[in-house]
């Protein structure tokens, strides 16, 4: 069993969108195949990170 890696000063959504600004810095650098999807990957972190946001907000409720 592998150890668990350390823990993050940064919360999930900050590391998310941080990595999607990443990935759109390289996009500007890449040729066009890869351009296409650093991108793509991005969108799928903004993605995931507006749902993590929309999860652990504090308006959310279990079903009941």
């Amino acid at each position: 069993m592998r150890p668990r890696p350390p823990r993050s000063s940064k919360s999930l959504y900050q590391r998310l969108t941080d990595e999607a600004g990443v990935l759109r810095d390289q996009a500007d650098r890449a040729p066009d195949d890869e351009r296409k999807r650093l991108i793509a990957r991005a969108r799928e972190l903004d993605t995931a990170a507006s749902m993590e946001g929309w999860l652990s907000s504090p308006e959310l409720k279990p079903p009941s």
